[in-house]
């Protein structure tokens, strides 16, 4: 694991366009592949062989009764803590310095009995936040009926007066709300962890650090300025009874504008909307949501993903799409829901809300009729679509990059959706395109873009950027690269990654079909030689020409040499007008002309 960087960088050197030999078999499925790891033993010191410690247990609904059973302890060892606005909880285990298949380190064994179909990433993450050391083969133990060992790591320190916690970082977290968590000092959050907070202000959800935690609480100072200590708590309660009064005042005006106004009988729950501040979706119940997609019935299911099932339901007399995901995959979930909260565009799929229980959580969309871009490309027929016309494929791949700008450059923060593909681009019953699936999407600053920098390579194999295998990046240019296969799809109707009808053993990378046919002497026939054939032959050649340029500008191997979307989108609108042109000279009727004069 601590060598996956350097080996992701070997492998790029032979051939980088998506290590497509080794995901012959996730072609059209997301990939997590961890090319740094999320967690490190902490190194065992020849004074303390052995000491009492804590491991941190995100809360996933087990009582306490459940958690002492898996963690092989007394319910007396397991003690609650508030983490923001939900109770989590501290297991004090006895941690010991051990080999544990060649890698030594401070780790405490409990035991797990292996259920039909457990695999080792659920079983960490959802009874072990993700604190369970993997070991090579350990897939090959988990064998139903079997009893396993499962190694968590632990710490232990020389100073008495501190106790290590084993801490997941969960989303929202920075290492000061951590320290004030759980009674440490930054400083020392940062001298145990030096591999992961080199800077203090970006971590990840999914690290798992060493926290020194005081025993006692960190003391406030015996000797200080009480004078001072007095001025503070003047101007404190004089700051204090200005705000009450302004409190006062304000619901004082509020009542007597909105007397005639009826309270809503729904109190939507706060602690769980608090996070997403006014622009807050609506809470649904798991109840609501039974009824709508009647009990999950398989006849409503209209898609599967890495991350949930999507089925069709109807909420409030409205047709709607319900992702239903497990609870393992709250990252996703909170990703996807802190993202679209914020964001409000016609060529982005509209969150409407979101619900919890029963050990999964679910999130509500806009139902947008006409399904994925991918299905309209691929065997359309056998999927009940027409072909794309050529109209209708530029309007598409205008609307898309309208949806990928918006969140680039026109909302508060920047976000990066780290998962264009056709399967993300669904089309409404006009063929306007929208962008969906923001579980992958994370937020990166405009200022310096340039050092965000991922935990682990994402994304879909075919579609993602070299620097993401090199150095995993993770800039609005990665979503650029992943936009240029798109359009290269567009234009040849072929798969991103698909194994080559001449040599079935070999797979065929379409970004590498792109930039053979410009090194051709003749690119243009080289170009035509690879269009879809569902057009028939029917596009303007020199607009399909300009876009295949602009899509191999986009999967330029650097990513300065990328354009910003904005500039993708001022290009795709003049080969759009041109192709309206193009169409309206022969007498064009198309359902994208029609709608394009119709108005949206």
């Amino acid at each position: 694991m601590k060598m996956a960087a350097q080996n992701n960088r070997q492998f790029y050197l032979h051939h980088l366009y998506f290590l497509a030999i080794i995901l012959t078999h996730v072609l059209s499925s997301n990939v997590f592949i961890e090319s740094s790891s999320t967690m490190y033993p902490f190194s065992c010191s020849d004074q303390v062989q052995n000491c009492d410690s804590y491991l941190y247990h995100i809360s996933d609904g087990l009582s306490i009764e459940q958690i002492a059973s898996f963690y092989s302890v007394k319910s007396s060892n397991v003690e609650p803590i508030t983490h923001g606005l939900k109770q989590d909880f501290l297991v004090s285990v006895p941690c010991t310095c051990k080999d544990v298949n060649g890698t030594q380190g401070y780790f405490y064994d409990t035991f797990y009995s292996v259920q039909s179909g457990d695999i080792f990433a659920n079983v960490t993450w959802v009874l072990y936040s993700g604190q369970a050391w993997e070991v090579p083969g350990v897939e090959r133990l988990f064998i139903a009926g079997d009893m396993i060992s499962v190694h968590l790591v632990c710490g232990c320190l020389e100073v008495e007066a501190k106790e290590i916690v084993t801490y997941t970082v969960q989303e929202n977290d920075t290492l000061t709300g951590i320290s004030e968590l759980l009674s440490a000092e930054l400083t020392g959050i940062e001298n145990l962890n030096e591999r992961f907070t080199r800077n203090p202000n970006l971590i990840d959800v999914g690290w798992v650090l060493f926290v020194p935690r005081e025993k006692n609480g960190i003391q406030a100072p015996k000797q200080g300025k009480q004078h001072h200590l007095t001025i503070i708590l003047g101007t404190l309660s004089a700051v204090t009874l200005f705000s009450v009064c302004s409190l006062l005042l304000f619901l004082h005006r509020r009542n007597r504008n909105h007397k005639n106004r009826k309270e809503d009988p729904e109190v939507v729950n706060k602690a769980r909307n608090a996070t997403f501040e006014s622009e807050r979706p609506i809470v649904y119940s798991s109840k609501e949501i039974d009824e709508a997609t009647s009990q999950f019935d398989e006849r409503r299911k209209i898609g599967a993903g890495g991350y949930g099932i999507v089925y069709i339901g109807t909420l409030k007399e409205r047709e709607v799409a319900i992702k239903k995901m497990k609870s393992s995959r709250s990252k996703e979930f909170y990703s996807e829901l802190k993202v679209l909260c914020k964001i409000h565009h016609i060529n982005v799929v509209e969150l409407l809300g979101y619900a919890t229980g029963d050990n999964h959580l679910y999130l509500v969309y806009e139902y947008i009729q006409n399904g994925s871009l991918n299905d309209h490309l691929h065997d359309p027929l056998l999927k009940g679509h027409s072909p794309l016309s050529w109209l209708a494929r530029a309007q598409i791949a205008l609307d898309a990059a309208r949806g990928i700008e918006y969140i680039h450059d026109h909302t508060k923060a920047r976000y990066v959706h780290r998962d264009i593909k056709t399967s993300n681009i669904l089309l409404d019953k006009g063929l306007g395109a929208k962008v969906a699936d923001f579980g992958l999407a994370r937020l990166v600053e405009r200022s310096n873009e340039e050092d965000a920098v991922a935990t682990r390579l994402v994304g879909t194999p075919g579609y993602i950027a070299p620097e993401s295998v090199r150095e995993l990046q993770m800039t609005s240019k990665t979503d650029v690269f992943s936009f240029g296969v798109v359009l290269a799809e567009l234009i040849t109707g072929q798969r991103a990654l698909a194994r080559d009808n001449g040599q079935p053993n070999k797979m065929k990378v379409l970004v590498s079909v792109m930039t053979a046919i410009f090194r051709d002497q003749d690119p243009e026939t080289a170009l035509e030689a690879n269009i879809d054939e569902n057009m028939k032959g029917s596009y303007p050649m020199d607009e399909v020409y300009k876009m295949a340029e602009l899509s191999t500008h986009c999967m330029n191997e650097d990513p300065t040499n990328r354009p910003e979307m904005r500039e993708i989108v001022q290009k795709l609108s003049k080969i759009l007008m041109s192709s309206i042109e193009w169409e309206a000279s022969l007498g064009g009727s198309s359902q994208v002309f029609t709608r394009l004069f119709d108005g949206r």
